[in-house]
């Protein structure tokens, strides 16, 4: 059977979706030649289609892209409060 691996660093998704051959599955795992994996890890899932794999890291994708304009947005506003500061007498 095929499965689709999708791979994290750091909770940030990585640009690939690997096919991948496993021999069997249950609700939580796969077995990879000898090897049982979970299809849900810190750094990989694994996903029935290619369409579900690639939604998958384009929402975690998206997601990054957020989170960078906010943390740029608070530092837009750190770097103008400290410009607008003045000397105390």
């Amino acid at each position: 059977m095929i499965k689709y691996k999708t791979e994290e660093w750091r909770g940030e998704p990585c640009a690939k979706i690997l096919k991948i051959e496993c021999e069997r599955e249950t609700d939580k795992c796969i077995w990879i030649g000898n090897n049982r994996r979970l299809k849900i890890t810190e750094n990989e899932r694994f996903f029935d289609t290619w369409k579900e794999a690639h939604e998958y890291i384009l929402e975690m994708a998206n997601n990054q892209v957020n989170r960078a304009i906010l943390r740029l947005e608070r530092a837009k506003d750190l770097l103008k409060n400290i410009e607008g500061m003045k000397e105390e007498l």
